[in-house]
Parts: structure tokens; C-alpha cells; sequence
């Protein structure tokens, strides 16, 4: 898999991770702001009951004083409570829209029902008191009549707020757990990130990406100092390090092809003005053949020359051939020499017959693997075939080296020719 996918692949998930680590984020965040507005609200209902428990406290008190003293201050005070002030009023209306429970807001009603209730009774002690008799109005307001509304009253308060402080605080233990869920979830995202961010590191851009560079950029300096034996070839896992290394291989070589193809070319002009040189046939093959044997790595060659009338070819010369064959003739069509010359094509045998030749040695003679016969032409005509043979095969290389010597042989041959040399 590609370097470009398996990267893909990483960012998509660490994305997909990052991404569910941010909504846990704001989901805790959010819980936490609920499990907050849920204490408000706890403490606004509270202070609301407590301030309608306080309002029938207040008017318990001051009904119970203006019967105690008679003091008309008091009955002036309450009537402000009861219609100006109306504390007990506010403070149910405040409840229903803190968004108490149907419960609730029941109790609440029949907290506010029974002070109403217990008003009227106030009222009557007013009343009483107005008129003089202040001993029927502390009758009404300390009796067990109104002590046992009193209480009434207070224990639906009482219920109400224990009620509330039930529901929220439920509703905050959920709240709160769903935050610690939220940001324990957030938490383990961010621990597989960084799990997945180390692996990811370590099993991939370490081993796939920063080391084979590092090995790439190395093979990269070999080459710079004329290493051929760079190892590029170890990239082959198919990955855009593996494209590149192949890429730097393929123009490396193609670099050295050419500065090799430039090597030959001028050694092969060194040797046409060698060829150039000779004075007569005898030097001429001497100067190819000491070349091929090198430059091609052949250990047998010969050269023949088209005699004048152009019906024959002669054996002026080679390289490993017995002293007594100098001189043959070949007419054309004769045997794969003569062979050529007619054809006016070369000609390669990739396995050479039985005694055809032996490349003779100090140590002893052996048949060769390879046998290119070329011919020598110049203008169309055939002015001689050189004759090579070695222990391996000819490429396409050497075909192409033979084939430029040849057109120096030829032009060389001409040239003595011209010179009036042969013989």
C-alpha cells in the first residue's frame, strides 16, 4: 500500500478520533453548565419556599402582636403584606416558573391555600381587636385551631422543599454522571490519539517513510561519489520511496550508459585514427585486432581483404590463428565468410560448431561460444569481413562497437587502397 494512502487512512482516523474527543469536550462542558443551572435552580427554589414560609411567619407575627398590644401599627402592616406586598404571591409565582413538578407545584398551592385560609382567620382577630375585645382576638391567633393550620402550612413546605431537593439532587447525580462520561471518553480519545499518533510513528513513517529516506539519501550520496554498486536495489515494497528510489536508479543508469556510450565513442575514435595510421595491411590488423581483443574481449579474429577483382577474399591476418593459415582464399559465397560478403549482412552463431575453430593457447586450444563474422563495406561495396570469436555471448552492444569499427576498417582499407599499398 502506498505511502499517500496509508497516510490517507492515519489522518482520516485520528481525524474521526479528534473529532468525537471535540464533541466530548463540549458535551461535558454543556453537562457541566446543566449540573450548575440545576444547583440555581435548587437554591432559587429553596429561598423561594423559604420566603413563603417567612411570609406567613411574618403575618403569624404580626397578627399575634397587634393582639398582644393592640398597637393598630401592625394591623396596618399586615394589610400592607396581604395586598401590597403580597411576598407569598411572588414567591409562588417565582416557583412555577423555576419549572417545578406538577407535585410540587401542588403542594406549593395548598401551602399558599391553607395561608389564605389561615388569613381569614387573622382577619377575624383583627376585627376582634378593633372592636376591643384583644382577649377573643389572642383566643383565635393562640389557639389550637390556628396552631394546627400554622403547622399545616409548614409541613406542606416542608414537603415541598424536600421534594425538590430530591428531584434535583437526582438530577444532578445524572447530569454529573453523564459529564464524567463525556470527559472520560474525551480523555480515552485523546490516550488512543496519542497511542495511535506513537504507532503510527513508529510501525509506519519511522520504518516506510524517515528510514528509507535516510537509506535512500545515503544511496543518493554513494552514487554522487561514482558508488555503482548503490543500494537502490532494496527498494521494492511498491511505495512512493520505492517510485523515487527506481526513478534516481533508472536516470542514475541511463547517466552512466551515456557516460559509458561517450567512452566508447571516443575510444572507437582513438582507434579510427589508429586504423588511420597503418601503413599496410599487416599493421592494420594488428591495430584492430590488439584493439578488439581488449575492447571487445574476443580471443580469436581475422581479417580478410576483397581482392582486387572482387571474386575472393584474402586471409591477410588475426588474432590466435596458426602463422600457415595467412594467405587463404575465400570466394564469395564460400563457407559463412564468403557467406557474409555475398549477403553483404553479419552473421552470429550463438553456438559454434564442432572444429570450426580452435582458439589455440599456450596451455591448450578450446572451441568458442560465439562466432559474429562482419563484413567490411564502404560505398556498397564489400571491401573485406573481419571474422571474431570468444568464450561468451556478443550483445547488442558489442554488435554496435564492431559495427562502427567496421566502417573504420573499411575507410582504413580504402584509404591503403588509395595509397596504392595492397598488394
Amino acid at each position: 500500500m502506498s505511502i499517500k494512502t496509508v497516510n490517507k487512512w492515519i489522518l482520516a482516523v485520528l481525524s474521526f478520533l479528534a473529532i468525537i474527543t471535540f464533541i466530548s469536550l463540549l458535551l461535558a462542558h454543556h453537562y457541566r453548565n446543566v449540573q450548575l443551572r440545576f444547583f440555581d435552580v435548587q437554591l432559587k427554589s429553596l429561598g423561594l419556599s423559604h420566603q413563603l414560609s417567612e411570609g406567613s411567619d411574618l403575618l403569624s407575627n404580626m397578627v399575634r402582636t397587634f393582639a398582644a398590644t393592640g398597637d393598630p401599627i401592625y394591623d396596618e402592616l399586615f394589610t400592607q403584606e396581604v395586598n401590597v406586598t403580597r411576598s407569598r404571591d411572588k414567591a409562588v409565582l417565582e416557583l412555577r416558573k423555576l419549572g417545578a413538578t406538577t407535585n410540587e407545584l401542588a403542594l406549593i398551592e395548598k401551602a399558599k391555600l391553607s395561608s389564605d385560609e389561615l388569613i381569614k382567620l387573622e382577619n377575624q382577630a383583627f376585627k376582634a381587636g378593633r372592636s376591643g375585645n384583644l382577649e377573643l382576638a389572642r383566643q383565635l391567633v393562640f389557639g389550637a385551631s390556628y396552631l394546627n393550620e400554622k403547622a399545616k402550612i409548614m409541613g406542606q413546605i416542608n414537603e415541598f422543599q424536600k421534594n425538590i431537593e430530591l428531584r434535583l439532587a437526582e438530577q444532578v447525580k445524572q447530569v454529573k454522571l453523564r459529564a464524567n462520561i463525556s470527559s472520560i471518553l474525551a480523555f480515552v480519545m485523546v490516550f488512543v490519539m496519542i497511542v495511535m499518533g506513537l504507532i503510527a510513528q513508529i510501525l509506519f513513517y519511522s520504518r516506510k517513510v524517515v528510514g528509507p529516506l535516510v537509506r535512500l539519501n545515503d544511496a543518493v550520496l554513494d552514487l554522487s561519489i561514482q558508488k555503482r554498486d548503490a543500494g537502490l536495489d532494496v527498494f521494492n515494497d511498491g511505495s512512493e520511496v520505492s517510485i523515487l528510489a527506481k526513478a534516481i536508479k533508472d536516470f542514475h543508469w541511463s547517466a552512466v550508459l551515456d557516460s559509458d556510450l561517450q567512452q566508447i565513442r571516443m575510444r572507437i575514435a582513438e582507434i579510427t585514427i589508429e586504423l588511420y595510421s597503418a601503413h599496410d595491411l599487416q599493421e592494420l590488423t594488428q591495430i584492430a585486432m590488439a584493439n578488439m581483443s581488449v575492447f571487445l574481449g574476443v580471443h580469436y579474429g581475422l581479417l580478410y581483404v576483397t581482392e582486387k577483382n572482387g571474386q575472393y577474399l584474402k586471409l591477410v591476418g588475426g588474432y590466435g590463428l596458426p602463422i600457415e593459415d595467412i594467405g587463404r582464399n575465400i570466394h564469395f559465397g564460400e563457407g559463412l565468410v564468403g557467406q557474409c560478403a555475398t549477403n553483404k549482412a553479419p552473421i552470429q552463431i550463438n553456438k559454434a560448431p564442432e572444429n570450426y575453430i580452435k582458439i589455440v593457447s599456450a596451455t591448450g586450444s578450446a572451441s568458442p561460444v560465439c562466432i559474429l563474422i562482419q563484413p567490411l563495406i564502404l560505398n556498397q561495396t564489400v571491401l573485406g569481413v573481419i571474422e571474431l570469436a570468444a568464450f561468451r555471448q556478443f550483445d547488442e552492444n558489442d554488435k554496435l562497437i564492431l559495427s562502427e569499427l567496421s566502417l573504420a576498417l573499411a575507410m582504413s582499407i580504402e584509404l591503403l587502397s588509395h595509397r596504392e599499398i595492397l598488394f
